[in-house]
């Protein structure tokens, strides 16, 4: 089995990076900053609310943690789920058995069994995201689960 457990510095650096999945979502935060700016500058009465937003969002921006979640390649995926954060797991498509995404109030997780039949379970927080690349990759291997 090629899918391994390897040292973040030691990660190859071809196959080039196709996406990179992270915790913060900066596009939203960023549309929320410049709606905070304009509907502060365009009416008194929704200044507040654009402090508001202007506020939530420099302080999710700036003060608020963020880290790699995944990123993918062609040939294989790269997972940070690790509890040891100078490791990360390299997953080939080819060793994918079966994917699913798991909602639950609390939290999603997207969950990849491997042909070893380990199982890799990576919390989530955009399903778009996710599933894009693993339905092109991993193609067929989507279990669909009933909510």
């Amino acid at each position: 089995m090629k899918s391994q457990v390897i040292k973040i510095r030691n990660l190859p650096s071809y196959p080039v990076v196709i996406q990179s999945l992270n915790v913060k979502p900066v596009i939203f935060l960023g549309t929320l900053l410049i709606l905070g700016i304009i509907l502060l500058l365009y009416n008194p009465t929704t200044a507040y609310f654009g402090a508001v937003l202007i506020a939530i969002s420099t302080f999710s921006m700036l003060v608020m943690p963020d880290h790699k979640i995944m990123e993918v390649t062609n040939e294989y995926l790269i997972l940070y789920n690790n509890p040891d954060n100078s490791l990360c797991k390299l997953v080939y498509w080819d060793e994918i058995l079966s994917w699913k995404y798991h909602w639950r109030p609390d939290i999603d997780e997207l969950i990849i069994e491997l042909c070893d039949h380990s199982v890799e379970k990576v919390e989530a927080y955009n399903r778009k995201a996710f599933t894009r690349y693993l339905k092109e990759y991993a193609k067929g291997k989507e279990v669909k689960t009933k909510r």
